[in-house]
């Protein structure tokens, strides 16, 4: 498991509802069941470990890259997947500041 805290936090919530009968978890600790639930939710989102001043500067490098014809050229989507346009979208989901 890679991201204790968020573990640690599903685990919260799930004993807080299963204090609220509002869930019933027949096993017998709390905790292999926020596992398994944190696994399937990594599997989908981004890392959580990424500080937010690591995803401005990947921000920072995606936008500075593309902003270099030489460097993002036609080649650039035969190698990433993703055009110049593609990837400023990607930088807009990504924290400003």
């Amino acid at each position: 498991m890679q991201d204790k805290l968020l573990s640690k936090t599903v685990a919260m919530a799930l004993g807080e509802l299963e204090r609220d009968v509002d869930l019933v978890i027949t096993f017998p600790s709390i905790e292999p069941v926020a596992d398994r639930i944190v696994e399937a939710v990594l599997a989908i989102v981004p890392n959580t470990a990424l500080s937010h001043l690591e995803l401005l500067g990947v921000r920072d490098l995606v936008l500075h890259a593309i902003s270099d014809k030489r460097f993002c050229d036609w080649e650039m989507p035969t190698l990433t997947g993703f055009t110049a346009v593609e990837f400023e979208g990607i930088a807009e989901k990504l924290p400003r500041d």
